[in-house]
């Protein structure tokens, strides 16, 4: 008897899923009901079958099929599935094809990592103006933020390259967004926008 189990086991096989789609099926926009409707579609489709009876769905999930015909024509209009009609051996045929749901996922993971990037860039830029403050000893202006604004999103310089203008500045004891202009205009005519383009003049130059 455990032995005929172990067997209905290994004779099963298994059901590949990619665990980003498990990690994100909610930001899909799909419900728990419609990620098993989903993985019931990928494993019947890795067993060669594209077009399940939804009887058979029902049964695996306990979904109404009422509700699985929902299900499935909810994640059509997500972009997750798509019914597709096929001609095979002079036949047509309809499939659910899964491959969407990659092309979603490809555009909900740039989204976030645009998100991350904004707010890493904010984050930064706060953290800027107070590095600012504090060597300039006074609060900076709407007029200065701007100003620095202006450096990261038109001019396109990096905080780092930003924070060694405010230290030449520091140095030079010119506590003026002005003087740090000057500096990073002078390192831009010497076509340096990073800090490791600034690095490598000042070890030609030994400065």
């Amino acid at each position: 008897m455990e032995d005929e189990i172990f067997n209905q086991f290994i004779n099963s096989g298994t059901t590949s899923v990619s665990n980003l789609i498990l990690k994100n099926f909610r930001e899909l926009g799909m419900t728990a009901n419609e990620l098993m409707i989903f993985l019931n579609l990928q494993m019947y489709a890795q067993q060669g079958n594209q077009f399940p009876m939804v009887t058979e769905i029902s049964k695996n999930t306990g979904i109404k099929e009422a509700n699985i015909f929902n299900s499935i024509q909810n994640m059509i209009k997500l972009g997750v599935i798509e019914l597709k009609t096929v001609v095979e051996n002079h036949q047509q045929r309809d499939i659910y094809s899964l491959t969407p749901v990659y092309h979603r996922l490809n555009k909900l993971l740039e989204q976030q990592q645009s998100s991350d990037a904004k707010a890493k860039l904010l984050s930064d830029t706060e953290e800027l103006f107070k590095k600012i403050e504090v060597e300039f000893g006074r609060p900076i202006s709407p007029i200065e933020q701007e100003q620095v604004h202006q450096w990261i999103d038109d001019d396109h310089y990096s905080i780092k390259l930003i924070e060694l203008a405010l230290r030449e500045a520091v140095l030079n004891q010119a506590y003026s967004l002005k003087y740090m202009d000057r500096i990073l205009i002078s390192w831009e005519k010497s076509n340096i926008k990073t800090v490791g383009q600034l690095e490598d003049r000042r070890k030609k130059l030994e400065y």
